[in-house]
């Protein structure tokens, strides 16, 4: 393989030709061997005779060179002989060191790991050329730079990483030139660079530097420093660096085009995992879409089924006063709905369709509850241990979402366990999460946070179930024991109060949940308001309602508060009571949702005939386009679904006073001079929030 460019690259080094003219004359060469093809069917002796015509026709690149005016004759004949010289030199080089040259070649190729083809060249270059020390030097294609990738030798240790100018040494000249250097005494070549032996502490004597060349392209250079034997390098030594350094750089270019396939593949199957993973969210988000579409259309009308079970049930318990049996079971009746409700609210919750009502939450209360009632109900198989500690801190949550957390996850826990003896734990702590513990989390900053655990003792998940444990409906249950919804909604209510959920299980060991949500600092939990009288009055409202159920129950509500009430279960009905007479109402009660006109288009239909009519809005959401709707249009005020009459009291109250205050005398009309309106009723009638236990 050398023998094939001496020529040249002896009349390039000896100054006789450019890089250029060479390779205008290489292209003439090829040429001139592809002028005149041969046929496509020759006999045997045809081909043997068209071949040697061809030999002896052809013109040689040396004779080519002199043809085109790049050399003359006397150039020619030095070139030839010094290719002749390193023929010679090639043929008496001893068969040992040959063979022992190509088969390290060989060693070398062997290997596509960059690493591996690195070490072995430099464990054997010593062995070839028997130097005390030597270096392979990587050329920075940003940079232009030479980088001692791998010295070896006495103190080699100070040029790993040293960084080499491609105009400094003799290492330097070779890279730029792409030519073998064979220095016998460095102290006579003005080329030397003596700060690598003020690195490396070694005092160069004698250098024989290789450009390391892969596709006519170079990749670095391969230089040995010093004989072992104190004598100069020599061109034995020149020839032989050669064979193994084309052998080497080809090595070292295949693999490095093998790591740079590898990591375009790694690429490629990230990009395309990637690509995977965003379909599957795509997908899950518009599963989730459509669940959620589903869930807020039965919320709602449950909603409304549960607003008549909540408002009568009120209402009951104000006429059974006094009749402690029926009023214990009333407010039985009243925790049942309070509970449903909250259910509502996390179905619209989970489908977007209103907000999350976070306060500061001490979860250890939530914890106590949820374990106070499991117990009831627990299998006597089934142990409880707990580690709550009171202090633990407080996170900014909805109880009810923590609760239902708790819920969905102690009893996955025992279902998991139900089948034998087994232990559930349940712990609160505070930890602190650092950056790594928060990697590949978006949404999670380091801090203090509050840890709740739940472990169990039971069957444990299959890992290959490990994955899919969060989808929707997905579940292992058997028919009839889960709707695969649980661990969703549990992921969903984790991530909405920006916190993280941590899996461990193995199978026959059991599961380990730990939730992690952020602790707030400097912060108190909500208490639960006093209960004090219903504030009432006795002006009149118009309520409207397409529930004819509603309706009643809503205008019995307002007459036990003292108002008078005109019911309409149609919005149209409703604007032309209103048109009749628009200073007979002192206030409007009215669902948002109705067929014919919603209760936003009927609110601008009553502003356009009396702007200061007072505005209340009835409604199962509280999604943020619904506020803003609800400003734009200059609703005053609005109540939530199922309605407690506590607050339909005091918001009614509330509204209307602020009213009245901002209204002159002037301006009030003769149809509205109505009695002084009570705060309060002070009557046997009256009405004490107390005797509705609305916050069970």
């Amino acid at each position: 393989m050398i023998l094939k460019r001496l020529l040249g690259e002896i009349m390039e080094e000896m100054g006789f030709v450019t890089r250029a003219q060479l390779e205008r004359a290489l292209r003439r060469q090829r040429g001139m061997y592809g002028k005149d093809p041969l046929p496509e069917n020759l006999s045997r002796t045809q081909l043997v005779a068209e071949a040697r015509q061809s030999a002896d026709s052809t013109p040689l690149l040396g004779q080519i060179l002199r043809d085109m005016g790049f050399v003359t004759d006397k150039q020619l004949e030095e070139a030839l002989k010094l290719q002749d010289r390193s023929i010679e030199i090639y043929r008496s080089l001893d068969s040992e060191k040959l063979g022992r040259a190509i088969e390290i070649g060989s060693l070398i190729n062997s290997t596509l790991n960059l690493g591996e083809v690195l070490s072995i060249i430099m464990k054997n270059v010593r062995r070839v050329i028997h130097a005390v020390g030597s270096t392979l030097m990587l050329l920075d294609d940003e940079t232009g730079e030479l980088v001692f990738s791998v010295p070896t030798g006495p103190k080699a240790e100070g040029l790993t990483d040293m960084r080499l100018p491609r105009d400094k040494g003799i290492a330097g000249w070779v890279a730029q030139h792409a030519l073998p250097a064979l220095v016998p005494d460095v102290s006579k070549d003005p080329r030397f660079y003596p700060e690598v032996d003020r690195r490396s502490g070694l005092t160069t004597k004698t250098v024989l530097c290789v450009p390391l060349k892969a596709r006519g392209r170079l990749i670095g250079v391969l230089e040995v420093i010093n004989k072992v034997d104190g004598t100069p390098f020599n061109e034995e030594d020149a020839l032989l660096l050669s064979i193994f350094s084309s052998q080497a750089a080809l090595a070292i270019e295949n693999a490095r085009l093998y790591s740079e396939l590898k990591d375009q593949l790694e690429k490629q199957r990230m990009a395309e995992e990637g690509k995977r993973k965003l379909e599957a969210e795509l997908r899950q988000a518009q599963k989730m879409e459509a669940i959620g579409t589903l869930a807020g259309g039965i919320a709602h009308d449950f909603n409304n089924i549960l607003s008549a079970i909540y408002g009568y049930t009120q209402l009951a318990l104000i006429q059974v006063e006094g009749q402690e049996g029926a009023k214990t079971k009333l407010n039985e009746v009243l925790k049942a709905s309070d509970r449903a409700k909250e259910l509502v609210k996390q179905i619209l919750t989970f489908s977007r369709q209103t907000e999350q009502e976070l306060k500061p939450l001490n979860v250890t209360t939530v914890v106590k509850e949820v374990l106070k009632f499991l117990r009831a109900s627990l299998p006597t198989s089934v142990e409880i241990r707990q580690d709550i500690r009171i202090n633990s801190g407080l996170v900014l949550s909805d109880p009810t979402q923590i609760h239902q957390v708790l819920m969905n996850l102690c009893t996955n826990a025992v279902q998991a366990m139900k089948e034998e003896k087994g232990v559930l734990e349940v712990n609160i702590e505070e930890v602190e999460l650092d950056i790594e513990d928060v990697a590949g989390q978006p949404d999670l900053v380091p801090g203090p946070y509050i840890k709740l655990s739940v472990k169990d003792t039971g069957h444990g998940i299959d890992p290959a179930n490990m994955e899919r444990i969060f989808d929707p409906y997905f579940t292992t249950k058997k028919k009839g024991e889960g709707t695969g919804l649980g661990l969703s909604v549990v992921m969903g209510i984790v991530k909405s109060h920006h916190g993280m959920i941590r899996v461990e299980s193995k199978p026959g060991k059991g599961s380990a949940f730990d939730i992690f949500l952020p602790k707030i600092q400097n912060a108190v939990p909500v208490e639960t308001e006093e209960k004090t009288l219903l504030p009432v009055g006795n002006e009149c409202i118009l309520m409207v309602d397409d529930e004819e159920v509603l309706a009643k129950m809503g205008q019995e509500m307002l007459e036990h508060l003292g108002y008078r009430v005109v019911v309409r279960t149609s919005s149209i009905e409703a604007l032309e009571a209103f048109r009749a007479n628009p200073e007979r109402f002192d206030l409007v009660l009215t669902d948002r949702i109705m067929p014919q006109m919603t209760g936003f288009n009927l609110a601008a239909e009553l502003r356009e005939i009396r702007p200061d009519i007072p505005i209340i809005l009835c409604t199962g959401f509280s999604d943020t386009n619904v506020m803003k709707s609800i400003k734009a249009m200059g609703i005053n005020e609005v109540i939530m679904k199922p309605v407690l009459l506590d607050d339909l009291a005091r918001t009614i109250r509330e509204v209307l006073d602020a009213n009245n205050q901002g209204r002159s005398g002037d301006s009030i009309s003769v149809a509205r001079d109505h009695k002084k309106t009570p705060t309060s009723f002070q009557t046997s009638k009256a009405i004490s929030a107390q005797n509705i236990d609305s916050n069970p």
